[in-house]
């Protein structure tokens, strides 16, 4: 199943659009001081490390919307497109099943997001932009915040949509949830930056933003333009959080699920 979703999912058109949507907006951020993402440079380097976190980490709860059209298209393909009796019919089990699709899934909504390290580069060999501006471009920090930032961040937001669209079986559903998941964080964002405990504040937020904000906070020009992130303290725990609330989601729908149409045809021929 996940090997299906895969395939099912890079022939689609919509991968690559989403890519190039998530990759214009750091590029248009590199090239112009007019576009900011998650505020401004000042004296840093626009493609330095710390800038990397920060367009990760911004362009990954923007794509919440984006990470829906993926993982509830997988979720309810099957009772969309009426095949769901003929895979309930087979002796595939739930968890092959779920696991599967989820995966593959996820996997796919993650790979939209390395538009942004297309586009910071692309943007870094700009002819227009001011060299001065402009640092060597470091390949850690981008895997870094791929997988340290990024991937979480859709993990965390596919396991709600995937849950919520396996349940209902509806997209409406889905996407009212990413709505009301996108609304509600940008609410609750400002009641977490008032919280007087840093770490507290840092831990409980879903997106890993105030923990990066806590980290970077105290850091100089020079090692905004050339550290890497810690991988331990605040950052570690935020992620093993809520990658595990991420989890916790997962089994609640996993645990929940049914195979309806198969239990229907039981019943029809214990009835015969």
């Amino acid at each position: 199943f996940f090997l299906c979703e895969v395939r099912y999912w890079l022939r689609q058109p919509m991968v690559y659009i989403f890519l190039l949507i998530l990759g214009l907006l750091p590029f248009f951020a590199i090239i112009s001081d007019n576009v900011q993402i998650g505020g401004g440079t000042g004296n840093v380097f626009k493609n330095a490390p710390s800038v990397v976190y920060q367009f990760y980490g911004v362009m990954s709860f923007i794509a919440i919307l984006m990470v829906t059209a993926f993982v509830n298209g997988t979720a309810i393909r099957d009772f969309t497109s009426d095949t769901a009796q003929i895979v309930f019919s087979t002796p595939v089990s739930k968890r092959s099943y779920l696991v599967g699709k989820f995966l593959g899934s996820t996997f796919i909504a993650a790979l939209p997001l390395l538009g942004v390290s297309l586009g910071m580069v692309l943007g870094s060999w700009w002819p227009s932009v001011d060299p001065l501006r402009l640092g060597p471009n470091l390949l850690l920090p981008h895997i870094e915040a791929f997988l340290v930032i990024a991937l979480p961040n859709v993990l965390f937001a596919a396991a709600i949509i995937f849950s919520v669209a396996v349940l209902m079986r509806s997209t409406m559903a889905s996407f009212i949830t990413a709505i009301a998941l996108f609304v509600g964080y940008a609410i609750s964002s400002s009641f977490m930056s008032d919280i007087e405990n840093r770490t507290l504040g840092a831990l409980v937020d879903p997106f890993g933003g105030e923990a990066v904000d806590l980290i970077t906070k105290y850091w100089s020009v020079s090692d905004k333009n050339t550290h890497l992130l810690p991988l331990d303290g605040v950052l570690l725990w935020n992620r093993l959080i809520w990658i595990g609330v991420a989890f916790l989601i997962f089994l609640f729908g996993y645990y929940r699920f049914r195979f309806t149409d198969r239990a229907q045809k039981a019943k029809s021929l214990q009835v015969d």
